[in-house]
């Protein structure tokens, strides 16, 4: 075993309590081959039908891998009526020493023959360190699906373990993803690692140049998802970072934010002379996106004639089409009947004005055609 696993095996088990964790352990491998299953309290925010789709913290629905070829309606509204309260149901399978797979099933408790011995009820902490084990030292799809049963579980700490996934350079790229993400969705648990230590923990992935870009953008999007934007601040730092690669992915994540000072940067940003260009154009963009203001159109209007390329002229023609709006659109037919613009810019203002469904733009449109 690697250092790094040994760590992380140590980190869990400080965490989850060494008899415990083991007791669970051995009974599930006493059931041998095939499958064994058990159940344990789940947290508030946690509801299913208990076979074949379960919610959590009202985030999405959650399709179990037993529920293939399962019609349970397309309505989100028939769902919530299914939607019941109750426990975590796991059904781990094994063949030999090999784990195959790990399925997770919520809300209303539904004991299924077929998912092999029932080992009834155990302890949410200790399931949840049991499961985050597994996530530590198994191989392939089923370390990955051990991870979302164990966040499910009733007043289980799981911060210090997801932040050992997380950091963890022999783990998988989906484990770390997957492990960062939790880590910022319980960021809040008591007796956890806590925001800040989350947020330290991933301004240094970001950092790492040992680490891969794809580790690295996963650590700076977590950032700025955290749902209190605790994480623009961080944000705003990386984005003046001599590093360009973190100051160009920082930017262009802080350009589809909603939050008023990420929105407040960029738009003192993209008038900056020093912003790359292809930066740039990802700014304009987002800039437009489904935070903007009428104020947020108009400043790409009047900084059209300072923009030197193409690309991000056309970023400004797009963003406005895909606005729309009256404004807009008059700013897009004056510019298709410029003089000085270029024919195939002219020509690309035309293209975008056809977006409108507004008569008099399309009676405007006749005329230049014609022309």
């Amino acid at each position: 075993m690697t250092p790094n696993r040994l760590l992380l095996a140590a980190t869990i088990t400080l965490f989850a309590g060494t008899a415990g964790a083991q007791t669970l352990q051995s009974r599930v491998a006493a059931a041998g081959d095939g499958p064994v299953q058990f159940n344990f309290a789940s947290r508030d925010g946690v509801c299913g039908n208990g076979h074949s789709f379960y919610r959590v913290d009202d985030d999405g629905w959650y399709q179990t891998s037993s529920s293939s070829g399962i019609n349970f309606g397309n309505s989100d509204g028939m769902r919530s009526e299914l939607c019941g309260r109750g426990p975590v149901r796991v059904v781990i399978t094994h063949a030999g020493r090999d784990l195959v797979k790990v399925e997770t099933n919520a809300g209303t408790l539904v004991k299924v023959p077929e998912d092999g011995r029932d080992l009834g009820t155990v302890s949410a902490k200790e399931a949840a360190q049991y499961l985050l084990s597994i996530a530590a030292t198994a191989e392939g799809r089923p370390a990955r699906e051990a991870i979302t049963p164990a966040m499910l579980a009733d007043s289980a700490t799981v911060t210090p373990q997801l932040l050992a996934l997380a950091k963890d350079p022999t783990r998988s790229r989906d484990i770390r993803r997957s492990a960062m993400n939790w880590m910022s969705r319980r960021k809040a648990e008591p007796n956890g690692v806590g925001a800040a230590g989350i947020a330290k923990a991933l301004n240094d992935i970001v950092r790492s140049r040992e680490e891969s870009e794809n580790i690295r953008q996963q650590a700076l999007s977590t950032i700025s998802s955290m749902n209190r934007g605790e994480g623009i601040p961080t944000l705003i730092g990386f984005a003046s970072d001599g590093d360009k690669w973190i100051a160009k992915q920082a930017m262009q994540t802080l350009a589809r934010s909603g939050d008023p000072r990420a929105r407040q940067f960029t738009r003192d940003a993209v008038k900056r002379n020093d912003l790359p260009d292809e930066v740039r154009s990802e700014v304009i963009r987002g800039l437009g996106g489904d935070y903007a203001t009428g104020a947020d159109y108009r400043m790409l209007r009047e900084l059209y004639p300072s923009l030197n390329n193409d690309r991000d002229r056309d970023a400004v023609i797009t963003t406005l089409a895909n606005a729309g709006g009256t404004e807009n659109a008059n700013w897009l037919l004056d510019l298709a009947k410029s003089p000085t613009e270029p024919i195939a810019r002219r020509r690309r203002a035309i293209s975008a004005l056809t977006k409108f469904d507004d008569p008099r733009i399309k009676d405007a449109l006749k005329g230049l055609l014609e022309k």
